[in-house]
């Protein structure tokens, strides 16, 4: 076979593989369904839903991702419900999913709080114990880390002060994969005035004193002490419930923003 022939067999090859391509983005109409696969091997699925000159926007839920044009490898169109999904390239390491703001997690504390010992800034540590799932795809998984540190806290005082405990979380990991988070956690220990008034001996009025007592109105303070005599003394004299989550409570946060989560693709 002459050079000629030999290119002219290379140019109808390649003309044959560029015409079995998938369409690529700029052929695939707005509001289908769309598989695209990033240069690094991220797969986002959904809707094309618009595309400009450098970006395509996908919607997935309540999430829109805009992909630069520039990484996108490789583009199929998602057949309606029912039909085959199409294959990954090699290129395909993991689908990516975004969490959004206002999820909530589930987790499991695994270090010991109480008001009486935690300092603002000390670690703390949890697990997730309930899966997060998008579109029926497990994107944390039971057992996921989640690192924090305690961000305000106050014991329980005489009368006036309330035993209150804060937490913000900032750190995910799921599948040695790093998450930046921001999800916080409060708890304020029941007040204790309607105790109080009974251990005062007195009624309704005169808890009303005490609540003021708890508001920070010394005048009042002063009339409840001498009106009540040695059980208005007790009540001043005696602290509040302190807060105490052992190692294994049962505890809800929510997201204040999205996170970005990649799944391997297996």
């Amino acid at each position: 076979m002459t050079k000629q022939a030999l290119s002219i067999t290379f140019a109808v090859a390649l003309a044959t593989i560029g015409c079995s391509r998938e369409p690529d983005v700029e052929k695939v109409a707005v509001g289908s369904d769309v598989q695209l696969v990033r240069q690094d091997g991220g797969v986002v699925e959904g809707k094309l839903t618009a595309r400009d000159d450098k970006t395509v926007k996908v919607e997935s839920g309540k999430v829109t991702r805009t992909v630069p044009k520039s990484e996108i490898a490789d583009v199929k169109v998602v057949p309606a419900e029912g039909g085959k999904a199409p294959e990954l390239p090699a290129i395909a390491k993991f689908r990516e999913y975004t969490v959004p703001d206002g999820a909530k997690l589930a987790l499991e504390l695994e270090t010991s709080l109480g008001t009486q010992t935690a300092k603002v800034e000390d670690a703390v540590e949890a697990r997730l114990t309930e899966a997060v799932t998008i579109n029926g795809a497990e994107v944390l998984p039971v057992g996921a880390r989640v690192r924090g540190v305690v961000s305000a806290v106050e014991a329980a005082g005489k009368v006036k002060g309330v035993a209150s405990l804060s937490l913000r979380f900032s750190r995910l990991t799921a599948r040695d994969e790093n998450y930046t988070i921001v999800a916080d956690f409060s708890i304020t220990a029941p007040t204790t005035k309607k105790d109080d008034a009974k251990k005062v001996g007195i009624g309704a009025g005169a808890g009303a004193i005490i609540g003021a007592i708890i508001g920070g109105k010394k005048g009042a303070a002063v009339g409840a002490v001498v009106g009540g005599g040695a059980g208005a003394t007790h009540v001043l004299l005696t602290a509040g419930k302190d807060i105490e989550l052992p190692r294994g409570t049962a505890i809800t946060v929510t997201l204040d923003r999205s996170v970005d989560v990649r799944v391997p693709v297996r």
